[in-house]
């Protein structure tokens, strides 16, 4: 079904009742559950879901005012009580519960928040009575998220995205929505049942999703509907004000949907639905939808593994998209080097449009262009006619607030624009000189696309019983198409950066015609040089970007560093002792040639006029001078290079897999030695000194490699921290001063705990610290503080699991805000355990 619509406007109709739903207080669940509020700590029931006596063999009413004790028997209440004393409740679910029915064992998943100063928990049928490890957890997705992360761009990264959670799931369509700047949303991937219709390429309007449920979706990265057809489930309350009050239910599994929703759902077919949040910048950027046709339940552990899915694809999301553009944003760099070529050896702006009239459209990517000087205006290319533009100019130099004005639809802010959209459609102006009268506009002409819609985009009036209109989902998702009309091409952020870039050059042309100031000149070569070696910085960072892409998650990464440490190391010994054994006599031999040039020299005093030239030719004297040092670095060079490749060989260590007892010193000089070169001072900041006060300590019998790569993991995050605390000039004070702090530190000192039955290795920086929250977060697995990009938030998650699990220690961290941080590692002196612990 092929439609042309205008969408019509409904000044009557208020259309805005889905956006104030208050979805997130509905009072009901979905009945796959049961879901109680409590009060701690006496952990008294205060609101009840009314399906327990189903669930749970007891009468919802009556459980109200009494103890969990009621449903629980000792054992779970105290396997539950031992969970409840974290403070990040999400790091334990789901807890396995049993609850006696019918004469029956029942186990339960247990999902526990807490909300508003109560307790919710939530309660789904298990489909397995233990809980999967971290470890497993991690190789049951190894293979997904080192596809993800080989994805070359972000069509395949969407489609490998698909593909890998149909698999996971098994529901019979998935589906991956990109919003606009509008909030519609586009197919772009899609991963399905052969017998299904493709809805790849449809576009689904803002409205579908109204502003309150993409708050959530912020909130709480996943959502699940086994059964679009389900009965909501009424919480029960007692009688006072504490028990009666609405319960915000934002972070609840069982949560009831919108009956709008639910009403949506049904209109497409669909009998379960599953949703898993993309955020890019704190934005919901898109959407994995996952349909099926029959009622569908996953359990949290498979939950998991597809929100975890849904987080690595948002990791990935902002280089992938910088790479889409990244041939043309190079295209792009190279005609701004030619524009700055031709401004760099021009006295005015007119000189430079005549110079570059191509380039000027070519910049941009536009079909057009004004410049306008005071009255006078120049124009390149397609334009509107004079008169016109005239009009417009006026109308951009009243409304141009900021540095740059651009849009793909003019006449949505220039009404006037209608009579010229075959020019004009999209318009990008920037102001050179606002008090001259100096513009540059660039145009683009109306370019008709045609929208695929999943259905009339327009939502449906209707009428409740008292006569309100409100609105209702769309029943039909027929293919409807729409002609966009009065829109150009739209802007890209690429092309916006080099409008801005020709602006800072114009500048300094203006600046230079009012001063005449010869240095402006070099400042303008020097904005060239600039220019070019930002192109070649941005060629290396993107392919260095790329190779990073490839890489595995931290504990992958350094289970084959031990190896390639080795390797390195090995291939290394025998050139360099090749290299440093034969320096001694390239010094010898040329000691001797030196001393007989200088008998030359005695006896020969007046060298032939052919031999004088040659000597002056290659700079004898500097030579003579030279060579000497030169040897010497060389020398040293070796030296250096020996000890770097000993210290490579303790750090892998890679003939001590098995425990051994070995001197943790060695360990820990190796890591410093590798990160070395983030200790130096780089341009942004001074270097980060280290502070090594190491204790007389026996030898600890561990698994060398595993501790070495904790090693690595606390001293490469303390640097982070102090390399964050550098950018915010917030290091923390030293000795408990309160003068501002320049310097960087990291103190390293090693000790025997009391009791000498176990070393302690304390790891110190005074970066700015940590907050409670974050503290008692840091070894979750998959927790991370650092921007996108920069971490995955397992190496401190599997330090732990190595220090405590693998070798019977302790880690401990010891933080506050503008107190620094401490990192603890506490390893016993003998292990007991026979076998390394393969996870």
């Amino acid at each position: 079904m092929d439609q042309q619509i205008t969408i019509p406007a409904l000044e009557e109709v208020d259309l805005t009742n889905c956006d104030r739903e208050p979805i997130h207080i509905s009072g009901h669940i979905q009945p796959h559950g049961v879901l109680l509020v409590v009060r701690e700590p006496e952990l008294e029931i205060l609101q009840v879901s009314e399906n327990t006596q189903d669930l749970l063999g007891i009468d919802a009413e009556s459980a109200i005012g009494k103890n969990l004790s009621v449903l629980f028997n000792r054992v779970q209440l105290k396997k539950l009580n031992l969970c409840l004393g974290n403070e990040n409740l999400k790091t334990v679910n789901p807890i396995k519960l049993s609850v006696i029915n019918k004469g029956k064992y029942l186990e339960f998943d247990c999902i526990l928040h807490r909300v508003e100063d109560v307790l919710i928990v939530e309660l789904e049928l298990a489909t397995s009575p233990e809980n999967i490890s971290v470890f497993s957890f991690y190789h049951s997705v190894r293979a997904t998220v080192s596809k993800i992360q080989s994805a070359p761009n972000l069509k395949e990264l969407s489609q490998i995205t698909v593909e890998e959670v149909i698999k996971i799931s098994g529901f019979d369509r998935v589906m991956l929505y990109q919003f606009d700047y509008e909030g519609n949303g586009a197919v772009i991937a899609e991963a399905k049942a052969e017998n299904l219709s493709p809805f790849l390429g449809l576009n689904y309007p803002s409205s579908d999703i109204p502003k309150q449920a993409r708050q959530l979706y912020t909130l709480n990265w996943l959502r699940l509907i086994p059964d679009v057809n389900y009965q909501p489930v009424t919480l029960v309350s007692g009688n006072n004000a504490v028990t009666t009050q609405s319960r915000d239910l934002s972070f609840s599994v069982l949560r009831s949907v919108s009956p709008i929703h639910i009403e949506y759902l049904q209109n497409m077919g669909v009998a379960a639905s599953m949703s898993i949040s993309l955020i890019k910048d704190k934005k919901l950027w898109g959407l994995i939808a996952c349909h099926n046709y029959t009622p569908r339940h996953l359990n949290y552990e498979l939950r998991a593994a597809c929100e975890f899915i849904g987080q690595v694809m948002s990791l990935e999301l902002q280089s992938k998209e910088g790479n889409e553009d990244y041939d043309y944003k190079l295209h792009l760099k190279s005609i701004q080097t030619k524009i700055f070529e031709d401004i760099s050896t021009s006295e005015n702006l007119s000189q430079v449009l005549v110079k570059c009239q191509h380039n000027l459209l070519e910049v941009v990517n536009a079909q057009g262009a004004a410049i306008v000087f005071g009255d006078n205006c120049y124009r390149v290319g397609q334009t509107p006619e004079k008169e016109s533009l005239q009009y417009l100019t006026q109308w951009v130099q009243k409304h141009l607030n900021k540095e740059i004005f651009y849009t793909d639809s003019l006449t949505k802010c220039y009404p006037e624009a209608e009579e010229f959209k075959d020019t004009a459609s999209g318009c990008l102006a920037i102001a050179i000189s606002p008090t001259q009268k100096i513009y540059i506009l660039w145009f683009r002409p109306e370019v008709i696309k045609t929208v695929n819609w999943a259905g009339n985009p327009n939502k449906p009036v209707e009428t409740d019983e008292d006569g309100n209109p409100r609105l209702s989902p769309r029943k039909s998702f027929e293919l409807w198409k729409e002609n966009v009309r009065y829109k150009s091409l739209p802007w890209k952020q690429c092309e916006i950066d080099a409008a801005l870039e020709l602006k800072k050059a114009m500048i300094n042309i203006v600046l230079r015609q009012v001063d005449k100031l010869e240095k402006l000149n070099t400042a303008l070569e020097a904005s060239v040089a600039r220019e070019r070696e930002k192109t070649a910085n941005l060629k290396t960072a993107m392919s260095e970007l790329k190779r990073a892409q490839t890489q595995l998650v931290q504990s992958e990464r350094m289970s084959s560093l031990g190896q390639l440490v080795a390797a390195v190391a090995y291939e290394v010994t025998n050139p360099i002792n090749f290299i440093y054994g034969n320096l001694s006599y390239a010094n010898e031999y040329s000691h001797k040639m030196l001393n007989l040039l200088q008998l030359y020299e005695q006896h020969y005093p007046s060298p032939s006029p052919e031999i004088q030239a040659q000597i002056e030719a290659v700079e004898l004297e500097f030579i003579v001078e030279d060579l000497p040092k030169l040897l010497g670095s060389m020398k040293v060079g070796a030296n250096r290079i020996r000890e770097i490749v000993q210290s490579l060989r303790n750090f892998s260590r890679i003939d001590e897999a098995e425990i051994k007892p070995v001197d943790i010193h060695d360990g820990l000089d190796s890591a410093l030695l590798i990160l070395s070169n983030r200790l130096k001072p780089k341009p942004d900041r001074p270097a980060i000194h280290l502070i090594k006060k190491y204790g007389s300590l026996p030898l600890v019998e561990c698994y060398a490699v595993q501790i070495n790569q904790v090693f690595m993991n606390v001293l490469a995050n303390a640097i982070d921290a102090l390399e964050e605390a550098f950018v915010n000039n917030n290091l923390s004070p030293q000795g408990g001063g309160e003068e501002p702090v320049k310097c960087g530190q990291i103190r390293i000192v090693t000790e025997l705990c009391p009791g000498e039955k176990a070393v302690a290795v304390r790891i110190e920086d005074n970066g700015w610290g940590m907050t409670q929250t974050v503290r008692q977060k840091i070894f979750e697995p998959f927790f991370t503080t650092k921007p996108v990009g920069k971490g995955a938030g397992i190496g401190l998650a599997i330090s732990h699991e190595i220090v405590v699990e693998q070798h019977g220690g302790k880690l401990t961290c010891i933080s506050a805000p503008g107190e620094g941080t401490e990192l603890i590692i506490e390893i016993p002196l003998s292990q007991t355990h026979p076998t390394p612990i393969v996870k």
